[in-house]
């Protein structure tokens, strides 16, 4: 009796998956339950510089009629990122009432016909979200990034394209403002408007109190001395401390290079605050949007 036959076993097919940082768009469904939490919260509708805002008037620019930058314009209508929007202005995709314009400095007016490629753009509601960053993601558009970035983790719970106000680095986690509100980006990132950002940060030497008072009297850096708001100890160990740190000019890196000038290498960093605004209820990853109470207490403490 000849050896039995094996039944020859059918391969499954391989699985594709897509890299990370290039992914498709989100599924409409998505989308429209992105459009009805926002819609549900009690979120602003208008910008903080248009005409109907509560916080006063219509932004310099527009109402001097220079208008705003076409590559800014594209970019808060959620088209792309601003460095797109010059690529795709520069090869003459884009056209303003019926004329291409190759210029990205072209100021849009209030009720210009935008194309691209022929499809015209409609002005997006403004939309202020929180986010809870987690370590490990960037704070970059770069399609070509293969490592998880902010994007990739809100484009989906958000109804059109929003982006981060300034950074927090790779390693660094905590609350990073979102929007697709130019002017009020401006005003809380910019350094000359010193909305504050505290951060815990956990450093892996002892903090005696001389050393205390010369972290608060800052640093030099980047040919400037630079110095924080405020520094307290939270807590204190055996082989280490957390510090609160508060600083308003929010250069790069400088918490972590201002500590490492004293000889402290910051392990953990995390980013609790931004002016008035905090982390509360917000687990790692997730998002909601600002109430309109939240933003204009932003706006108004960068206006004062």
């Amino acid at each position: 009796m000849g050896a039995r036959r094996r039944k020859p076993q059918r391969r499954k097919p391989e699985r594709k998956t897509e890299p990370r940082g290039k992914r498709g768009a989100a599924p409409t469904r998505v989308k429209r339950g992105a459009t009805a939490l926002v819609n549900a919260s009690r979120a602003p509708r208008e910008g903080i510089g248009s005409e109907g805002s509560a916080l006063g008037r219509v932004t310099k620019t527009v109402a001097s009629g220079l208008g705003i930058r076409l590559n800014r314009w594209l970019a808060e209508q959620g088209v792309d990122s601003r460095r797109h929007c010059d690529a795709m202005v520069l090869e003459g995709s884009v056209t303003v009432n019926g004329a291409t314009v190759d210029e990205p400095g072209y100021r849009v007016q209030p009720g210009d016909d935008v194309r691209v490629n022929g499809s015209r753009v409609k002005e997006v509601r403004r939309l202020y979200y929180a986010f809870h960053k987690p370590r490990g993601v960037l704070c970059t558009n770069d399609k070509r990034e293969k490592r998880p970035r902010v994007c990739d983790l809100v484009d989906p719970l958000t109804p059109s394209r929003v982006y981060p106000i300034g950074r927090l680095d790779e390693d660094s986690e905590g609350l990073l403002l979102l929007t697709n509100d130019g002017d009020f980006a401006q005003l809380v990132a910019h350094p000359r408007y010193g909305v504050p950002k505290t951060y815990y940060c956990i450093v892996g030497e002892p903090v005696s109190m001389e050393l205390l008072a010369r972290v608060r009297k800052g640093a030099f850096l980047d040919g400037a001395r630079v110095a924080p708001q405020n520094v307290r100890v939270v807590k204190r160990t055996a082989t280490g401390a957390t510090l609160e740190v508060t600083i308003r000019e929010g250069r790069n890196r400088e918490v972590r290079r201002m500590l490492a000038r004293h000889g402290l290498g910051v392990k953990r960093l995390k980013r609790v605050m931004v002016g008035t605004l905090g982390l509360r209820g917000l687990k790692r990853g997730e998002l909601r949007p600002l109430t309109r109470e939240e933003r204009d207490a932003l706006v108004a403490e960068a206006r004062t």
